[in-house]
């Protein structure tokens, strides 16, 4: 296969002058359009120009230019995608960096930011596949210059799915340049997958630039998620922006200019029933948590999913609508799909008609415009499908491993078995046939466990995080009876999460399910326990056979 870019790599002398060894190099220097890379044995630059010969003597005159080496990247492919290219480049490298950095091999990247805007477009996977992976796991690796050898292993990890200068769709860019505009209160509402938190983390350091980290910026996100959020702010060079929890931004009683909630359907209230300890905390002078942080904000900024609600204790959605009215919240909608990727050969459905399809089965929408072949795909490797058993999930995700490199592949599960194996690690919490498995050992950073790969994660463990294959338990806590999905309160065991209202616990188990069933970015298996509804599944989406 012809390459569809050419690196050039000089040497660079004591004088910080680069050594020239053909007039082929003083034609790229002085005529090209460039992405290129400094480097020496502790740091690193990632740059772009349509000059480089001018652009190296305004580099070589800064005080901490201690370069070695510089690799030049050109091409047509190259020259047409500048912007991209040199954003894509910092955030990988920033991201491999951290893995350097581990094993006391660090080499610092330069970059304060991630390079100029650009907007996300169709030729992105054309500039990745042709140009970014083989740059890397070829010229940049035989250099020596990477940790993490394969793309994949890079993109998998959060700093770089959640990187603060992230590639945004044009809708992401003009909402981040609406609220930059004017302040006041904002809500992002999206579906799973619409990249909240990627708007989330974009937004914050965009805040953080424009005041030149002179304004106060606070950033709640759930606990699973806290040392994630810290991590990505620091490596990108963002100080002194706030990354908690909303009890203990509450507790603290600080005040801020900015407070961006993610997963504001998670904020909770008080409802009368059995609540979680830090819940009494936060909410000792307050019924509602949002009530609380609004003090403390001068800006509220809430990025919102109504069908992620999963808790009694979580905040109404009809008391979320009456506020945002009374507070005259200016409201965006997100509605582009980013995290499912449905890849199937010969297709003609799309990542949409799989979500519709599982708010439809779910009966959280009478909207059945979906089609139904997203469901209904023979081959064995599509993106969907139903299996006869928790072993066959186990099967799925093990060839999944191996079939798609360095990806993340688990199986989860309503919280539908008794955590027997919290107090005692010798119990066994899920038991099928003479097979058994544990519940996620911690829902902190759970998937990035090694022994993640052997459990089965619950819904806390992995609401707000990307997977590349799901085997999917759809267990007895949601069943199909005289043609309603309800829930079954015998068969849920989360005790924080119980109702004695049938239609509150069946609304928020299904939300539970929509939660799980968008997960995956690569592909999802089923198991559904109760035949019943596994019988009106079939039915609903047309599946013909089990895989």
């Amino acid at each position: 296969m012809t390459k569809k870019y050419g690196v050039l790599t000089l040497k660079i002398d004591k004088d910080k002058n680069l050594i020239l060894e053909t007039e082929i190099d003083e034609k790229i220097l002085k005529k090209r359009k460039v992405v290129y890379i400094y480097y020496g044995k502790s740091s690193l630059y990632i740059g772009k120009s349509n000059k480089l010969e001018q652009r190296h003597k305004q580099h070589k005159r800064e005080e901490n230019f201690d370069y070695s080496n510089l690799i030049i990247l050109h091409g047509n492919l190259v020259s047409k995608n500048l912007d991209y290219i040199e954003k894509v480049l910092i955030n990988l490298f920033i991201t491999d960096n951290d893995k350097t950095a581990k094993e006391g091999k660090k080499r610092k990247v330069r970059n304060k930011k991630s390079g100029d805007d650009c907007e996300y477009t169709n030729l992105e996977k054309e500039i990745d596949a042709n140009v970014i992976t083989p740059f890397w796991e070829n010229e940049l690796n035989e250099l020596k210059l990477v940790k993490l050898k394969t793309i994949a292993k890079v993109k998998n990890n959060i700093l770089f799915k959640y990187s603060p200068f992230f590639t945004l769709n044009k809708q992401q860019k003009e909402i981040i340049d609406r609220i930059l505009s004017k302040d006041g209160n904002y809500l992002i509402e999206g579906g799973a997958g619409t990249g909240k938190t990627v708007l989330l983390t974009n937004l914050a350091a965009k805040i953080y630039e424009k005041y030149d980290g002179k304004k106060k910026i606070a950033v709640v996100v759930k606990s699973n998620w806290k040392k994630n959020g810290e991590k990505i702010f620091k490596n990108y060079g963002i100080e002194e922006v706030t990354v908690d929890t909303w009890n203990k931004i509450i507790l603290n009683q600080k005040k801020y200019d900015y407070i961006l909630v993610d997963e504001a359907h998670r904020l909770p209230y008080k409802y009368g029933g059995g609540q979680m300890a830090p819940d009494f905390k936060g909410l000792s002078n307050e019924k509602y948590s949002l009530k609380s942080l609004e003090k403390l904000g001068k800006s509220l900024i809430l990025f919102y999913d109504e069908k992620q609600a999963i808790r009694p204790s979580d905040t109404p959605v009809d008391y979320f609508q009456e506020y945002f009215k009374n507070k005259k919240f200016q409201k965006f909608s997100l509605g582009t799909q980013f995290r499912i990727s449905v890849n199937d050969k010969n297709k003609k459905y799309t990542a949409d008609d799989y979500l519709k399809g599982i708010k439809y089965v779910l009966q959280l929408s009478e909207d059945n415009s979906f089609d139904k072949e997203v469901f209904n795909n023979s081959n064995k490797d599509s993106y969907f499908g139903l299996v006869d058993s928790i072993a066959d999930l186990f099967k799925y995700i093990e060839r999944m491993d191996n079939l798609i490199q360095d990806s993340q592949n688990r199986v989860i599960a309503g919280y539908t078995r008794k955590w027997k194996s919290k107090n005692d690690s010798t119990q066994l919490d899920w038991i099928e046939g003479e097979r058994g498995w544990k519940w996620n050992s911690t829902h902190v950073n759970w998937i990035n466990r090694e022994n993640s790969r052997k459990e089965i994660g619950c819904v806390h463990s992995i609401q707000g995080i990307d997977i590349n294959c799901v085997g999917l338990i759809i267990a007895k806590d949601l069943i199909y009876r005289e043609g309603k999905v309800i829930a079954n309160l015998k068969e849920y065991c989360d005790k924080y999460g119980r109702t004695d209202n049938i239609d509150e616990l069946t609304g928020l188990i299904k939300n539970i399910y929509y939660v799980l069933a968008t997960r995956g970015i690569d592909g999802i298996r089923i198991y559904i326990e109760d035949k019943e509804l596994r019988n009106y599944f079939m039915r609903t989406l047309g599946i013909k056979k089990m895989k």
